[in-house]
């Protein structure tokens, strides 16, 4: 006979996996519906406003209302924040193009900007949806906010892109995973790396305020 608690897991796993293939139906289905440009950005918001929401225990959310919700809340916001993330591709791959056509020193500075420009953009892209289901900011503070995020936990940061290639391995191997799974586990993945990095953030905070208020003991 199965001990109970291996019945437990198996239940667990598979309620997990059931989710998670949710999700990515939900995802793939209002990208559909938005003819992909104007849809693709608030679903990803809402998959990542999802697993936030997991991953801080508040498991037991309605996902379709929670996903719905978040796209009325979130349609136009996020889609100036992917035309701005547009702009600043565009900008990069105009350098790339013009770096065909220079020589010399100027090929050199160019090409340190542009991979400069490139690890930054990169990071930020890794983070904006994270940085942006998480905080209530301004606009163009959530670019800053996202590569400092990045930046604040560089071994989730490498855990993550190991785990992100790896993940792509397996979906190279096994093709019939990507409708089902492609984009929930990949944003899955990048909210739990920036989960961590938003917690090491808030002990560092409270470090820093416990410091503040002995010292301001000390003083009186």
């Amino acid at each position: 006979m199965q001990p109970s608690w291996m019945s437990s897991k198996f239940y667990r796993t598979t309620e997990w996996i059931w989710r998670l293939c949710y999700v990515n139906l939900l995802w793939l289905l209002v990208t559909t519906l938005g003819l992909f440009f104007l849809g693709v950005l608030p679903a990803t918001a809402a998959m990542f406003t999802i697993f936030r929401k997991w991953l801080r225990g508040d498991t037991e959310i309605s996902i379709f209302r929670t996903f719905i919700e978040s796209i009325k809340k979130d349609f136009l916001k996020i889609n100036l924040l992917g035309l701005i993330l547009a702009f600043l591709g565009y900008i990069l791959y105009f350098n790339y193009q013009y770096l065909g056509i220079v020589e010399g020193i100027q090929h050199t500075v160019i090409s340190i900007g542009w991979y400069t420009g490139v690890f930054i953009f990169s990071i930020i892209l890794l983070y904006i949806f994270p940085v942006y289901v998480h905080f209530e900011m301004k606009l163009f503070q959530y670019f800053k906010t996202a590569f400092v995020v990045g930046l604040v936990n560089p071994l989730a940061l490498i855990t993550l892109i190991i785990s992100l290639g790896l993940t792509g391995y397996i979906f190279y191997l096994v093709p019939g995973l990507i409708p089902f799974f492609g984009a929930s586990l990949i944003g899955f993945l990048v909210m739990w790396a920036a989960h961590l990095s938003f917690e090491r953030i808030e002990r560092k905070k409270e470090k820093l305020e416990e410091s503040r208020a002995k010292n301001e003991t000390v003083e009186e």
